[in-house]
């Protein structure tokens, strides 16, 4: 049993990620910014810290003093945000160094990036591949041209954290948010009686991909797994995480024919520009080959969803389910 604070613990990962983590008997915290999502942590067992991740007015954020006065164990950052080295990381070493004075255990950390950091190919790569530096093969997607470096400042932690990288690949399934890019285009064409659907995308990509299921277990694994594979120098615990490698185009237009729409649905490749949503297209259509094998065999990672194509009957319906509920006020 590990006490586990989840950074986010109210979004869309993070909600399967404290549901697993209470599954398997640990003591879970959660953080969320509103009141609002409160009673969501609370019915899924989890201890809400409601609150800001940044100090405000000289006030220490209330998960700092969470971490100190329940002798929290385990944090994972689910945030996404660019100021996580200052606003999370740099006082989580702070807090294990005075662990660290009183012959405590280090604080555990782990951090979730994603597998758009390999940049696009299509030549096999995986989690030892250096990302982000001048020396890569491939040059990361400009939307998260930042992570690489953060993931690096993660791992020189090692003297005072037992820290970790995990690396999803483009999640899906449940209320799949992040796919409205492409999915509500299509429901509202389709709503519109369009006889051809025309999207902004690559029709050659390529995408590693994960169920938000077998993501949520990969971040159990790691919480479980943590004291084995992190804290040393010589260690290198960053995890790609991935089920399948599947076409963009393909699962476009299966969706497409999931919600019914019998014409046309044509690619028009991938926009350039460098603002939103330019930047969020390019990223999307990342083009990754990777394995996961080291999550498997050092973490015992092992997923259970076969593929985003081969359910999109069920995972059409999901998405469109949870779009209607998100926009029935708007």
């Amino acid at each position: 049993m590990v006490k586990v604070l989840v950074i986010g613990a109210a979004g869309y990962i993070g909600l399967r990620v404290v549901q697993q983590l209470r599954r398997a008997n640990h003591i879970v915290y959660g953080t969320t910014r509103t009141s609002s999502k409160e009673n969501t942590l609370l019915v899924n067992e989890v201890i809400p810290i409601v609150g800001p991740l940044e100090s405000e007015h000289q006030q220490t954020p209330p998960w700092i003093d969470a971490v100190k006065d329940e002798n929290i164990e385990v944090v994972v950052d689910l945030s996404g945000t660019q100021d996580g080295a200052k606003v999370i990381l740099e006082p989580l070493i702070c807090l294990s160094k005075e662990r660290q004075t009183a012959r405590l255990p280090k604080i555990g950390f782990i951090y979730c990036s994603g597998l758009w950091v390999h940049g696009s190919d299509v030549t096999p790569t995986s989690d030892l591949a250096s990302v982000g530096i001048e020396t890569s093969a491939r040059r990361t997607p400009p939307l998260v041209a930042w992570r690489p470096e953060h993931e690096r400042q993660v791992l020189a932690s090692y003297e005072h954290l037992n820290a970790a990288v995990v690396r999803p690949g483009l999640v899906y399934g449940g209320s799949g948010d992040i796919w409205d890019l492409y999915f509500a285009q299509i429901y509202h064409d389709i709503k519109n009686k369009a006889a051809t659907i025309s999207l902004k995308a690559d029709p050659n990509a390529a995408i590693s991909l994960v169920h938000v299921d077998d993501v949520a277990s990969a971040f159990v694994a790691a919480v479980e797994k943590l004291e084995l594979v992190a804290g040393q120098k010589d260690q290198y615990p960053i995890f790609d995480v991935a089920s399948s490698h599947e076409s963009l185009a393909f699962v476009l237009r299966r969706f497409a024919e999931e919600l019914g729409h019998q014409g046309k649905v044509e690619f028009t490749g991938v926009p350039e520009g460098s603002s939103f949503p330019e930047l969020f297209i390019q990223a999307f259509n990342t083009n990754i080959n990777n394995g996961s094998t080291r999550a498997k065999t050092l973490l015992g990672w092992s997923p259970t969803k076969t593929g985003f194509a081969a359910g999109i009957n069920i995972y059409a319906k999901a998405w469109e389910g949870s779009f209607l509920e998100r926009n029935k006020t708007k």
